[in-house]
C-alpha cells in the first residue's frame, strides 16, 4: 500500500471532527429546544392563569358595583377585602356609599395589575354615571386571593 496523500488526510480528519462536533451538538440543541418549549408552556400557563383572575374579579366588581346601584349596601359590604374590614365598619360604608353620586351605570377599562407587601390588586378605572348623566372616573381596586374569591377594596382611602 502507498502513501496517503495529505489533503485527503485533511478531508478525512475534518469530516471525522464534524462527526464529533454533531453527536455532540444534537443532544445540546435538544437541550435548549427543550427549555425553550417549557418557558414557552409557563408563559402560556401564566397568561392564562391572569385573564382567569381577570375575569373572576371582574365578575366580583360588577356584583358590587350592581349591589351599590340596587342599593343593597349589606350585600356589597359582604364584597369587600379584608384590608377594608379590618378598620371600617357596615354602617361606615354605608354612609361613605350614601354620600357618593346615585349610580346608574358604569363602565370597566382593562386592570392593571399592582403588587406590592399588601399583596396582588387589579386596578380598574371605572367611570360611575349618575342618572342626571353626570360621571366621574374612579380607581377601583380588587384583592386577589390564593385561598378564595377575589374581593373589592372600596372606601375613601381606597378611591383615587
Amino acid at each position: 500500500m502507498g502513501r496517503v496523500p495529505a489533503r485527503l488526510t485533511i478531508v478525512a480528519g475534518a469530516a471525522w471532527w464534524r462527526l464529533q462536533l454533531g453527536r455532540v451538538a444534537a443532544p445540546g440543541a435538544a437541550i435548549v429546544l427543550a427549555l425553550v418549549a417549557a418557558d414557552y408552556s409557563w408563559r402560556l400557563h401564566v397568561e392564562r392563569r391572569n385573564a382567569i383572575e381577570a375575569a373572576e374579579a371582574k365578575t366580583v366588581l360588577v356584583a358590587y358595583l350592581e349591589r351599590v346601584r340596587n342599593e343593597d349596601f349589606d350585600g356589597a359590604y359582604l364584597l369587600l377585602c379584608s384590608d377594608v374590614l379590618e378598620s371600617y365598619s357596615e354602617a361606615q360604608h354605608e354612609e361613605f356609599l350614601r354620600t357618593q353620586p346615585p349610580l346608574a351605570s358604569f363602565q370597566l377599562g382593562e386592570p392593571q395589575r399592582q403588587s406590592s407587601l399588601e399583596g396582588t390588586f387589579l386596578v380598574y378605572r371605572a367611570q360611575l354615571t349618575s342618572p342626571d348623566g353626570a360621571s366621574q372616573v374612579n380607581s377601583l381596586a380588587v384583592a386577589l386571593h390564593s385561598d378564595h374569591d377575589p374581593l373589592v377594596c372600596d372606601a375613601p382611602d381606597w378611591r383615587k
